[in-house]
């Protein structure tokens, strides 16, 4: 692993390269998604004289492949098993202290963000960036589904992204569709990738609120009515991936949202859900070394293939948004980084 520094703290435990005697590292990975389930992590550690990691130490990982140390983990451990050569700790991030709590709440002319402020505050967590989102006019939590359902279901409704950095802090945004975050050069630092165009079951969505604010005014917002026409809206991918309002496709997901009570709500939802689906337009993994940086959300670019090469033409002109990134060091790999998009 030469060329590679890392730096593992859990509870009073230090692990790095650099220092001498203590508690050897046998092993690590490290994930983070945008798949609604947080950060994992596990470490193998040698036998050594030392105690034992216990259960909800905090766990916090920085690697560095020779451009800068990163921040890949922090969290809390959740469980330490003996083995064969020593220790292994799994632990995990703080979106999983979101399905440990269930709230009963309602709220009024709210925004999206400021509710999942709210729950992130109740589950003690950080936050790095919390947009806004669409303003509801009313919204309720029930206890039943977990804190994490709600917050992973504004998500899907507003077509934002919900993920932990290597901070442990929550993003809650807009996925971005332009720029360039990492470029990652065919032949170098490229290890290994399979990719393929994305199929989409669905080409379409349509959104259907209640309500009468459609039809009779704002002020009626609350009142209910048979003709839902004036509160749904749809939304569909063009055949160059873009999202075009006002139509359906000819797959649709069927959506129904009582806290929709506008037309102009149903468009933005129905916009925002297919934003996500236009966002993925090219699916699979990439794995190369090095790039402790890369974070779920990412925009990727793969560089100087030959012309020739069966991918060249599927990533011409493209950036690869990752979903879900993972960090691997051990003595036979060295240190991977593995994207899915």
């Amino acid at each position: 692993m030469a060329g590679l520094s890392y730096d593992v703290s859990i509870g009073g435990l230090q692990v790095s390269n650099s220092s001498r005697g203590g508690t050897q590292l046998l092993s690590l990975w490290s994930a983070l998604t945008l798949d609604g389930g947080g950060g994992h992590c596990a470490v193998e550690l040698a036998a050594s004289e030392l105690s034992p990691p216990k259960p909800k130490d905090k766990v916090a990982i920085r690697l560095d492949g020779g451009r800068g140390s990163a921040s890949v983990f922090t969290g809390q451990v959740r469980e330490v098993s003996a083995t064969a050569m020593g220790v292994r700790v799994t632990a995990s991030d703080g979106l999983v202290e979101l399905s440990r709590i269930e709230v009963a709440s309602a709220y009024k002319d709210s925004s999206a963000g400021s509710i999942v402020k709210e729950l992130l505050q109740k589950a003690g967590l950080s936050a790095s960036s919390v947009q806004d989102g669409p303003k509801l006019v009313s919204y309720a939590l029930h206890p039943g589904p977990s804190a994490l359902h709600h917050v992973t279901r504004l998500a899907e409704s507003c077509g934002f992204d919900l993920f932990t950095d290597g901070e442990g802090k929550v993003h809650f945004q807009k996925p971005r569709s332009s720029g360039v975050d990492h470029t990652f050069t065919y032949g170098e630092q490229v290890l290994d990738f399979e990719l393929r165009r994305a199929q989409h079951p669905r080409e379409g969505v349509v959104v259907w609120g209640e309500g009468a604010a459609g039809s009779k005014g704002a002020d009626k917002a609350h009142w209910l009515t048979a003709n839902l026409s004036k509160v749904s809206g749809k939304a569909s991918l063009g055949a160059s991936g873009d999202v075009r309002v006002g139509s359906a496709g000819e797959h649709t997901l069927q959506v129904r949202d009582g806290a929709v009570r506008s037309r102009s709500d149903a468009e933005d939802q129905a916009k925002g859900r297919m934003g996500q689906v236009a966002a993925r337009a090219v699916e699979g993994f990439l794995r190369v070394t090095c790039s402790p940086a890369v974070k779920p959300g990412d925009l990727v670019k793969l560089d100087k293939l030959p012309r020739q090469h069966p991918a060249s033409a599927l990533v011409s002109g493209q950036v690869l948004r990752v979903r879900t990134v993972r960090h691997t060091v051990n003595l036979r790999q060295g240190y991977v980084t593995r994207m899915e998009f």
